[in-house]
């Protein structure tokens, strides 16, 4: 028979004459219990490590002579309290809620019945143990060693009679499937396979989804500032690596502001181009890219509320640590020549990065790659991400806010790349064990989160003339094209 407790950090509190339960998700407040069911509720989180079977409860009321309508009571409570109840088949395991609204209700199972691990089940060490988590699940398995060879048996479709060897073990495979850690087969099979939507999930993008977000886990989350006062920080500019130094092309802002097209007209004309112009993109148009999209306009910090060094760039960034860093692979470029280089925001030049060639060549050939075999780039911009920057403020969403930093420099690139008239075009996947072998980086502390091509364009920027007002109707096909009513 399964026990119920709560949740270790569940608080018991009376307040105004009503049971008060905090819990993470936020508090329920039950009033109006009688004495006898509080009495039973506020015991068994004293003894929440061993908790008590739903029976053992109702006998022991009725042994304090409850009526039927108390027994009623200490049901529907215990329903409301769901989200803070854990349950437990000892020796094996126990089921903990994680999230507001969790429902735990183990179905009936019999002993032909199919059963199997989910396939976006994780099992990981946690410092209670072991643990199989999910991210179709409101609920975490605990585990004990006695219940790993019930885990393993579930790696492949099984019946319960097969795996459970005793009334214990098909208990807790019950729980298993109440927890949505495993499954139960169906009439037309188990609902992972037969499913549209949960066929066209991939486990590590669900996980990620789930995890990078509040709603479905109890873990830490947020700007925590986790390792205040226990790491340093990551300094907000990278130190830079040997190597000679180009000086980079300023360009006059003002300038470029005359000289570009309309914002609207840049924002609608704005596509991923993949066909180059004969003659290669210049060091100064790069230059002048870099320099508009990616350059450190300012630092400041540690401040007040900001324990760490921050800078300013063009593009938005996440708690305003800016843990991208730019590498620049040039295949064809005037004033420049072919080879890897890294981007200096602070003093806006490149320094070239010492590297062995088929590595360059490799890198872009799996642009190419990326791009269907349409194009090599001129110039592939790897982006790369020093994770601790991020990871030392944010807890649980720091990757996540790295791929929306990604997203807002991508969008920048192409903007300021479609009014230079330039042929920019985001890629959606990269090498990273390449690229860090490439730029001589630690994957795990640095390592490639995006890559952009940028090419020569026969348009340039005389091709964003100043339009007049249009009087007519637009071709949906071309937003510039004009037909006259």
């Amino acid at each position: 028979m399964g026990l119920i407790g709560f949740r270790e950090d569940a608080e018991l509190r009376s307040r105004d004459g009503a049971l008060v339960v905090v819990h993470p998700f936020g508090a329920v407040t039950v009033r109006g219990l009688p004495p006898r069911v509080e009495s039973l509720l506020r015991g068994l989180h004293g003894r929440r490590a061993a908790g008590a079977g739903e029976e053992d409860l109702e006998d022991q009321l009725v042994e304090d002579g409850g009526t039927s309508e108390e027994i009623a009571l200490l049901y529907l409570v215990l329903d409301r309290l769901g989200d803070v109840l854990t349950h437990a088949v000892p020796p094996l395991l126990r089921v903990v809620p994680i999230a507001r609204d969790a429902v735990f209700r183990p179905p009936p199972i019999a002993p032909d019945d199919t059963v199997r691990l989910s396939g976006f089940a994780l099992v990981r060490r946690t410092e209670s143990g072991l643990v199989i988590e999910s991210p179709l699940s409101r609920h975490r398995v605990e585990l004990s060693p006695d219940a790993l060879p019930l885990v393993a048996s579930l790696g492949r479709a099984v019946m319960v009679k097969e795996a459970a060897a005793d009334p214990t073990a098909e208990e807790a495979l019950g729980h298993l499937v109440g927890a949505g850690v495993a499954e139960l087969a169906g009439a037309d099979g188990f609902a992972e396979d037969v499913e549209p939507v949960l066929r066209m999930w991939d486990f590590h993008d669900l996980l990620f989804h789930s995890r990078s977000r509040l709603g479905r886990h109890d873990l830490e989350f947020g700007a925590t500032f986790r390792f205040e006062g226990e790491l340093p920080a990551e300094p907000a500019i990278k130190p830079l690596p040997d190597g000679q130094v180009i000086e980079l092309h300023r360009p006059s802002l003002e300038e470029a502001a005359a000289a570009d097209p309309p914002f609207t007209a840049v924002l609608e004309s704005r596509r991923s181009v993949r066909a180059y112009a004969a003659d290669p993109p210049s060091a100064g148009q790069i230059g002048e890219l870099l320099y508009r999209a990616a350059r450190v306009r300012a630092t400041y910090g540690p401040a007040p509320g900001m324990p760490y060094e921050a800078s300013d760039r063009p593009y938005p960034g996440g708690g305003a640590a800016y843990e991208l860093e730019l590498y620049l692979t040039v295949n064809r470029c005037a004033g420049l020549e072919r080879g890897i280089y890294y981007y200096d925001p602070l003093d806006h030049r490149l320094i070239a990065i010492r590297h062995r060639a088929d590595d360059a060549e490799t890198m872009l050939a799996r642009a190419n790659q990326a791009t269907g075999g349409l194009v090599t780039p001129d110039v592939l911009i790897t982006v790369t991400s020093r994770f601790q920057r991020v990871s030392w403020k944010y807890a649980g969403m720091a990757y996540a806010t790295t791929l929306k930093n990604v997203g807002a420099l991508y969008q920048t690139f192409y903007l300021v790349a479609t009014a230079m008239g330039l042929a920019p075009c985001g890629l959606g996947s990269g090498d990273a064990e390449l690229a860090a072998r490439a730029f001589g980086l630690d994957w795990i502390r640095e390592s490639s989160v995006g890559e952009f091509m940028i090419g020569s364009s026969s348009g340039g920027r005389s091709g964003f003339a100043r339009r007049p007002a249009l009087t007519g109707w637009r071709d949906r096909n071309d937003p510039f094209a004009v037909s006259e009513t």
